[in-house]
């Protein structure tokens, strides 16, 4: 797929609110980056709290693609490993998981603001 298209296609994305609060460098360029997206609407930004527990995506990071003219496929990225699938059975599975997920994560404008938190937070340890 051209890279290109992917960019301009919309997709959804959830984070765990553990990932946004480690430290890295240019972490916090990196989450207001994301709050831009979310803002311009180029992505659906849902964060799953802390009070959520453990959930089955937790030891990775997946994305679903759903396109007009082919099949939807997820690809999963997990440490040292990516998988892009397109057979409808996993397909649907990764979609379970990712709606329960979902439902218990928090509204857009929560994820938006904690984003944020999370950024100033680490533009202010930086310095």
């Amino acid at each position: 797929m051209d890279e290109r298209r992917m960019l301009r296609t919309p997709r959804q994305k959830y984070g765990e609110e553990m990932r946004l609060r480690r430290t890295a460098a240019r972490l916090a360029e990196q989450l207001h980056k994301i709050a831009d997206l979310a803002v311009a609407r180029r992505i659906r930004l849902h964060v799953l709290p802390y009070r959520a527990g453990a959930h089955p995506l937790m030891e990775s990071l997946l994305t679903l693609m759903s396109f007009e003219d082919s099949a939807p496929v997820a690809y999963v990225d997990a440490f040292e490993t990516g998988r892009l699938m397109d057979d409808p059975a996993l397909v649907r599975a990764c979609q379970t998981a990712y709606a329960l997920a979902l439902s218990d994560a928090l509204s857009q404008q929560e994820s938006l603001a904690l984003v944020r938190s999370a950024a100033e937070d680490h533009a202010h340890d930086q310095k």
